[in-house]
């Protein structure tokens, strides 16, 4: 006579515990661990901006615009490189051209993954910094660029003219705007005099205006030299910005602005660097100092 005491696991019905109603026995399903490679690429990446502010005034005609083609468009492959190299940062790009006026020509920063450098064919007008200075600002602001802002790096910005402002007497206020932008504030900048601009004292003192940092403004004085700044700036500065520890989130929450790196109410705080409480207020405006050192770009450097 069997044992009716005995529970008999083979022949018991687990249908009470099929909620999905699969006729599956989800008790006796074996457990399958993810692989790890599958667990990193799922991660959420941090956005990492790079921003091309490029003169296209009447001056840049002919070799000037070619060799910041060139540049733009060989940087590309480099950029998607770093980004498959590194699980944590999803690199986008934007490009702003200015002249007597400035315009984005890509509407929102785009990955580099996808990204399709158009050519500049068009050169005219002034050199107008205070409208770049005015759309760079209306830009670096969470409903606009940095709407993305949960633990996003902070910007690379790569300021390229070849001569000093049209408007001298005019684009100090559109900076000093820009200068209370704490996206701007925590960016690393760099400014590249070309030709021209490289002879024009006015043209790099407004350059290190702009970087707050000397060392970050360099002089292209030939297109040769400039397409070679625009590559080693570029994947110096994203390399720099994703491997140096800029992404904290340790500032104490702002005041209500729009174009800030902090925490706003309801909204993951965005990162930002690191700072030291040792060094004055003022100090935040310098952008990091790039880790490239002195160059003879005509002899020292090529690709």
């Amino acid at each position: 006579m069997a044992d009716t005491n005995v529970f008999d696991l083979d022949s018991f019905d687990f249908g009470e515990f099929d909620s999905l109603n699969t006729g599956v026995n989800v008790m006796r399903q074996p457990v399958q661990t993810p692989d790890v490679a599958d667990i990193v690429t799922s991660l959420k990446k941090r956005a990492m901006i790079v921003v091309f502010v490029i003169d296209i005034s009447g001056s840049m005609k002919g070799a000037r615009i070619g060799a910041v083609n060139d540049a733009i468009r060989n940087v590309l492959p480099e950029l998607k490189k770093r980004e498959k190299g590194n699980t944590s940062a999803e690199i986008k790009v934007a490009i702003m051209e200015f002249s007597t006026n400035a315009r984005w020509r890509t509407l929102v920063p785009e990955p580099v993954s996808t990204f399709q450098y158009k050519d500049i064919t068009d050169v005219y007008g002034g050199t107008n910094y205070g409208k770049a200075f005015e759309k760079l600002n209306e830009k670096l602001s969470a409903d606009q660029f940095m709407s993305s802002t949960a633990g996003a790096y902070t910007p690379l910005i790569v300021f390229m003219t070849d001569g000093k402002p049209s408007d001298m007497g005019l684009y100090r206020e559109y900076l000093d705007e820009l200068k209370q932008n704490k996206w701007f504030r925590y960016s690393t900048r760099v400014g590249i005099a070309i030709e021209e601009g490289a002879l024009s004292a006015d043209c790099k003192r407004v350059l290190t205006e702009f970087t707050d940092n000397e060392k970050n403004v360099y002089e292209a004085k030939n297109t040769a030299v400039l397409a070679r700044q625009i590559k080693l700036v570029t994947l110096t500065g994203v390399d720099s910005v994703t491997h140096q520890g800029s992404v904290q989130n340790q500032h104490p929450q702002s005041s209500g602005s729009g174009n800030s790196p902090h925490q706003a109410a309801g909204q993951s705080a965005p990162a930002a660097p690191v700072v030291n409480p040792s060094v004055p207020a003022a100090a935040e405006t310098a952008s990091p100092t790039l880790p490239i050192g002195d160059i003879d770009w005509d002899s020292d450097f090529n690709f």
